[in-house]
């Protein structure tokens, strides 16, 4: 199923409940609260792929001057308290949507075959680079990691156990919530939930950019002489306020997550094509490096023979190594989280 579907089984559950002959009933009694009335009265809508419950579109954020964030909760029937893991798509920090990964013709589906394996899991929108700088996104995501974690009893979480699975950039911003958990430098003032922690227990990284550095180093050095071209509109480059004339001063630097790795970080897993043109295995390789010098549990996948995305040469193989992935993704998660 696909976020198009989500939005039209979400659509028809509404128009058969207004539809409802007991709603058109001429009604006597009419329910009413000696207190304030909730703004919003209105039941969240549920659907169900297989044996998950999806709520789609829960707000978890509202700033002034920004379109309210949303997420999508998926959770398996029964009472127990799930461990949690939470899903940001990639799009270079300049598009996506928490519905859509790589070449996954249904990935709504796919979200819900993890919660099936026991966890709860939400898909995540975040601010975008035509919206705000970084690091809003990050405030974005660790933000949602609060109210998650506020309202865990409410939505089934255990609060104790919480992963971030990232593709592409969301695995750039899922490992900046990673290795700087509970670190106040990224903190906005007046944030909701402050009481709440943002520290995660586990991370999984798709095809991710983990030292910015080395993957701008020629796109951030100031513009020379006229032929210099500006940082267009749709540039990655914009989401860390860049223009022909640089970055501003140390912020490549305090957006790569390799510089945020120490003892303290979670279990990691990266996996990342051997043929990817986009976003180079070498980030995925160094920073496993990195994280086990630091003394960290970390795990490397290279998929041989596939680009970004999990392209490979034709459909065959695509759907092979995706398959992969889900295979490797899902069975280190419930290693990791549920079997603690």
């Amino acid at each position: 199923m696909n976020g198009r579907s989500i939005k039209t089984l979400a659509l028809s559950l509404l128009i058969a409940i207004s539809a409802s002959p007991s709603l058109h009933a001429r009604q006597t009694d009419v329910a009413v609260t000696m207190t304030d009335a909730a703004a919003d009265t209105l039941p969240e809508a549920r659907i169900r792929l297989g044996k998950v419950t999806v709520t789609p579109d829960i707000v978890y954020s509202t700033l002034p001057g920004y379109r309210p964030l949303l997420l999508d909760l998926y959770r398996p029937d029964g009472k127990t308290a799930r461990p949690l893991v939470i899903f940001l798509h990639g799009g270079s920090w300049t598009s996506g949507s928490k519905r859509e990964a790589a070449h996954f013709a249904d990935f709504p589906g796919v979200l819900a075959m993890l919660a099936q394996r026991g966890f709860a899991v939400a898909s995540v929108d975040y601010r975008l680079s035509g919206e705000a700088r970084f690091p809003a996104a990050l405030q974005d995501i660790k933000a949602a990691i609060r109210f998650l974690r506020a309202n865990a009893s409410r939505y089934g979480i255990d609060p104790n156990r919480v992963a971030v699975l990232g593709a592409s950039a969301g695995a750039h911003l899922g490992a900046m919530s990673a290795f700087t958990g509970e670190d106040m430098e990224f903190d906005p003032p007046g944030m909701a939930n402050a009481d709440q922690s943002d520290r995660v227990q586990a991370f999984v990284g798709w095809y991710g950019l983990y030292d910015l550095g080395s993957m701008f180093r020629q796109s951030t050095t100031p513009a020379q002489g006229e032929s210099a071209a500006p940082v267009e509109a749709p540039s990655p480059l914009r989401f860390f306020g860049c223009t022909a004339d640089g970055c501003p001063p140390g912020v490549i630097a305090n957006a790569s997550p390799v510089n945020f790795v120490d003892k303290n970080d979670p279990p990691t897993l990266l996996i990342h094509g051997s043929d990817d043109t986009s976003v180079p295995p070498k980030h995925s390789v160094e920073l496993d490096k990195k994280l086990k010098a630091a003394g960290v549990g970390s795990k490397l996948v290279i998929i041989d023979g596939v680009n970004h995305d999990w392209l490979g040469k034709d459909r065959e193989s695509t759907a092979k190594a995706s398959r992969q992935v889900i295979a490797e993704t899902f069975d280190w998660l419930e290693q990791t989280l549920l079997k603690k």
